[in-house]
């Protein structure tokens, strides 16, 4: 699309964000998919025999998964969830975490886990919002863990699940790819990887269900909602422009270490700190992951700006600073514009320029 979107038709819809209408979403979607105990799902353990002796563990973190998203759906939100379970040496089964998208945010009083304000966080899909809970990353023993997920992973999710693959993650379940093909094939390209791939029944109703009825939601979930306000972007590629210098001016002010920038004024949509530090390296919780979430559903990051601090000393951002789960969400969500205080390390420059996000250093463009 260029710069106002053209050639792309979304129907109109409620919105999406959902704090008017979960209500009408939730009455729409209830019909004859309700959430049933973990179980109910039509799935055995002969399913899950390409994990071998990690079958049970695959089981169990898909009905977790299933049961999270059909909980979702009556409940008038985006039915994909991810979950982690870990075998333990004694062979017991330890489920590590189960989350939720949280771009449409929970019922009020529904889930305070998630602390979603309200506004909705959309870089909390199935699998990186159950990464987000994890209170240290270090803690699980990735190597004898088993993720799951509802639905084939968008980029982001796919950078994260890369991650995890780093750290020692060699058991993958996706529920259904029918409705979405995303990432599935780069997952099972991982080296050592072994990839269970379902095409269950509920998995599939569900998310078609919910793509259908409010395909305006499932657009912005995965980045499709063309930009209508490019302004900020033409700002910044004026020559002599202040207005980037001005934002990374007011983020140092500010002690935080990223922030999202809205049309059409360049208004602050939210500031975020990164906390990797004391999260055990939770690349979820960087500040680019973290202010892009706080935004809300409201914003369209395609037409706003991300600025974000390298860290202190740093001659340039380079993938370790900046995170990988990062480059995934702006890989995904092609934010407008990237400003940063130093230049951006070529590798880490040329996946953003693939993804179509400019790059600024200050007030001049990188590269």
């Amino acid at each position: 699309a260029g710069e106002g979107g053209g050639g792309v038709f979304f129907p109109p819809c409620s919105g999406f964000v959902v704090c008017p209408y979960a209500k009408e979403q939730a009455d729409l979607l209830a019909m004859p998919c309700p959430a049933g105990p973990v179980g109910e799902f039509g799935l055995c353990e002969s399913d899950f025999e390409a994990l071998g002796s990690f079958a049970a563990a695959g089981l169990r973190a898909t009905e977790l998964v299933l049961a999270r998203a059909a909980d979702a759906l009556v409940h008038g939100r985006i039915p994909i969830s991810g979950a982690v379970v870990v075998r333990t040496p004694s062979g017991e089964l330890a489920e590590v975490t189960v989350g939720q998208n949280g771009r449409i945010p929970p019922p009020s009083g529904h889930d305070e886990e998630e602390d979603a304000g309200g506004i909705g966080y959309p870089t909390d899909h199935g699998e990186t919002g159950a990464l987000r809970q994890i209170q240290d990353v270090s803690a699980p023993d990735w190597g004898n863990a088993v993720f799951a997920t509802s639905l084939s992973p968008c980029v982001m999710c796919f950078r994260g699940i890369e991650w995890l693959w780093s750290l020692g993650l060699r058991r993958v379940v996706i529920a259904e790819s029918k409705n979405f093909g995303g990432t599935a094939d780069r997952v099972a390209a991982l080296d050592g990887m072994v990839l269970v791939r379902l095409c269950n029944r509920r998995a599939v109703g569900m998310m078609r269900r919910f793509a259908r009825t409010f395909p305006w939601d499932w657009a912005a979930d995965i980045g499709e909602v063309p930009p209508a306000d490019l302004g900020l972007l033409r700002q910044l590629r004026t020559e002599g422009s202040a207005l980037g210098p001005q934002f990374i001016a007011q983020l140092r002010a500010s002690g935080k270490g990223a922030a999202v920038f809205k049309p059409p004024d360049g208004r602050v949509a939210a500031m975020a700190s990164d906390d990797r530090h004391s999260s055990g390296g939770n690349e979820v919780r960087s500040a680019a992951m973290q202010a892009m979430g706080l935004a809300g559903s409201a914003v369209n990051l395609r037409e706003a700006a991300l600025a974000v601090l390298a860290p202190p000393g740093a001659e340039v951002l380079d993938m370790q600073a900046f995170g990988r789960v990062s480059l995934g969400a702006c890989e995904l969500f092609r934010p407008a514009a990237l400003l940063t205080d130093v230049p951006v390390e070529a590798g880490l420059g040329s996946l953003l320029k693939a993804a179509g996000v400019e790059v600024f250093v200050c007030a001049g463009r990188s590269g």
